[in-house]
């Protein structure tokens, strides 16, 4: 450990004892969320495995401090808090950059507690150790740790105010941490530089923290997922590489142990015109309309025709140009990325066997709730067996592509609980020709 001393303070030349450590202790986090927590995984992790690595290592994380023997422990959060802050006093991050919030949070808690040593940790080191977080400050106005790609893991401050310290640093970059110690130097700060750790970011990073810390139950998930890697594909790379086979004339072919086909292929349905079943959903749907998984475009073409804004979405560079090329915009992206229009779409489609894509339909639903407008539809498809609610490991094949990949079957009357649970009303149902459909409103 180093100290580094320029200038000085009043506060920084008190004698204090080798106990001088912090005292309250935050860790500033976000509600893991597929798409939305640790998305540079992605290239190795599906947005939802990401999501649950995340999660991971923030209750890896929150146990260190739980178990710690502090005077305060403060979860700032970013999203619905649900269990997550047993233990902690919750406070919402408010909103703004990085830096305003971590001004914003730590004069919160310094505010009626000067001289209190305050300790700032993030949800990225599930191998932080209550030793290290009771390490001596030993009289330092700020104790920093950098991290092995330029960043800081964590920062403690003993005094406010605390804007000034954060305000107009560069955030994730790497020269953050370089740049943050600059300004504590500037400021006059006596500091103390805390063991460098390394952050999980990427997926060299996820497997060298599981691999140097297997006890972690981050570490732990990590093993399961990459044996499970061999009966499962979770990456969105397999999808894409394998409808774009498809789409491009191979044969696709769905396999499962019990001989259920999830998906219910029916190729030829994807490059012909809508038909009079898929024109009864057109005339439901509000606009603009936003189609996930479009393919090459029948249900965009038809609402286009039909005088209603839509965009399709759909993986696959294949699908997407075939879309645009009959005139039904589209754009390639993956469900989990930041969408255009979100939260203003007046109805998003789930057509074909699209509700069950990956294999979590709640998951999916909460992201089509993200997506549609207060008052708009979520139009699905459903499975023919009206109570069918399963997931099944599906192998796919598409000429030289293949890939395991998990899919559910969802029927309407499954789907309806489900709708019940996320306070989505069940707006109208209806069949026609062997296919069942459901439009869900939100409130």
């Amino acid at each position: 450990m180093t100290t580094v001393t320029v200038g000085s303070r009043s506060t920084g030349q008190r004698t204090r004892m080798i106990t001088d450590r912090a005292e309250t202790i935050i860790v500033l986090a976000k509600e893991p969320l597929p798409g939305r927590a640790k998305t540079r995984l992605h290239s190795a992790f599906s947005p939802g495995q990401a999501s649950a690595l995340a999660a991971a290592a923030l209750e890896d994380t929150l146990g260190v401090v739980r178990a710690m023997s502090v005077r305060r422990r403060i979860l700032a959060w970013e999203g619905n808090p649900g269990d997550w802050g047993h233990g902690f006093e919750v406070v919402d991050q408010g909103p703004g950059s990085l830096a305003d919030r971590l001004g914003r949070v730590f004069d919160h808690a310094l505010t009626g507690a000067p001289e209190t040593p305050t300790l700032l940790i993030a949800m990225d080191t599930p191998q932080v150790t209550r030793e290290l977080l009771s390490t001596s400050w030993d009289g330092a106005d700020a104790v920093i740790g950098l991290t092995e790609d330029g960043g800081y893991w964590g920062i403690g401050l003993r005094h406010g105010p605390a804007a000034g310290v954060f305000d107009s640093i560069p955030m994730s970059t790497d020269r953050t941490g370089a740049a943050q110690v600059a300004r504590l130097l500037d400021l006059g700060y006596r500091i103390k530089l805390l063991p460098p750790l390394r952050d999980v970011d990427t997926p060299d990073d996820a497997a060298r923290i599981a691999d140097d810390h297997p006890l972690l139950g981050f570490s732990r998930l990590h093993r399961q997922l990459i044996a499970d890697r061999g009966t499962v594909a979770g990456s969105a790379e397999d999808l894409r590489r394998i409808f774009d086979h498809a789409y491009h004339g191979r044969s696709l072919e769905a396999h499962t142990g019990d001989g259920v086909d999830p998906l219910r292929i029916a190729a030829d349905l994807w490059h012909r015109p809508a038909d009079g079943v898929d024109l009864l959903v057109v005339a439901r749907c509000q606009p603009p309309v936003l189609d996930l998984g479009c393919g090459p475009g029948r249900m965009v073409a038809a609402l286009t025709e039909s005088g209603r804004s839509a965009l399709g979405i759909d993986l696959s560079a294949a699908a997407v140009g075939a879309s645009n090329r009959r005139g039904a915009p589209a754009l390639r992206r993956d469900l989990s990325d930041p969408l255009p229009g979100e939260g203003r779409w007046g109805t998003v489609l789930l057509m074909d066997s699209n509700l069950g894509l990956g294999g979590d339909p709640d998951r999916l639903l909460r992201r089509c709730m993200a997506l549609v407008a207060s008052g708009g539809l979520i139009i699905c498809e459903t499975d023919p067996d009206p109570y069918a609610d399963e997931t099944h490991r599906v192998l796919l094949r598409a000429g030289a592509a293949s890939g395991r990949v998990r899919w559910a079957r969802i029927g309407i009357e499954a789907l309806a609980a489900r709708a019940q649970r996320h306070n989505l009303v069940v707006a109208e149902r209806w069949s026609a020709d062997g296919r069942t459909f459901a439009a869900l409103r939100t409130l």
